[in-house]
């Protein structure tokens, strides 16, 4: 079992705000940003959330607490050893901002296999086609196609 944590709330500075409006603008989506968490997740527990962070700098596994108010979480029937495995051995790669710009704000679907951004790198951890596509959003629709059971969404 995984859990995909998907960051709706507001950022507590205004830059990171005005990068989360940003993002959510170019895609078109609810969401800003996405985590990976092997296993089970509940809110409010703090949990190791594996992803790629603009505001880390890149691939990086952190201890996180998630709040309903700002995740939605997902969860999904899969192994997690292969995209844990994947995720861990680009752990300090750069954030690819080059790539989120070309693949969502201009949509030529540019791929820096040295860089990644969030919803790039768990979509290729999950096996994912052309994961430089898909948005956190993209990402959220993919994964919650056809069935509604095991979303975890605050009211």
């Amino acid at each position: 079992m995984i859990t995909l944590a998907f960051y709706k709330g507001l950022a507590t500075t205004p830059w990171h705000r005005l990068q989360d409006a940003g993002i959510r603008f170019a895609t078109g989506g609810r969401y800003s940003h996405v985590e990976f968490i092997a296993g089970a997740a509940e809110f409010h527990m703090w949990l190791e959330c594996l992803s790629s962070s603009g505001r880390d700098g890149g691939v990086r596994s952190k201890m996180m607490m998630l709040k309903p108010a700002n995740w939605d979480l997902v969860q999904l029937a899969i192994d997690p050893d292969g995209p844990v495995d994947f995720i861990r051995s680009r752990i300090g790669a750069r954030y690819d901002y080059t790539g989120l710009l070309l693949s969502h704000v201009l949509a030529f679907g540019h791929h820096d296999k040295d860089r990644w951004f969030c919803s790039e790198v768990i979509a290729a951890a999950l096996g994912l086609p052309n994961p430089q596509r898909l948005s956190p959003q993209l990402l959220f629709d993919v994964v919650t196609w056809r069935r509604s059971a095991g979303v975890v969404a605050s009211p």
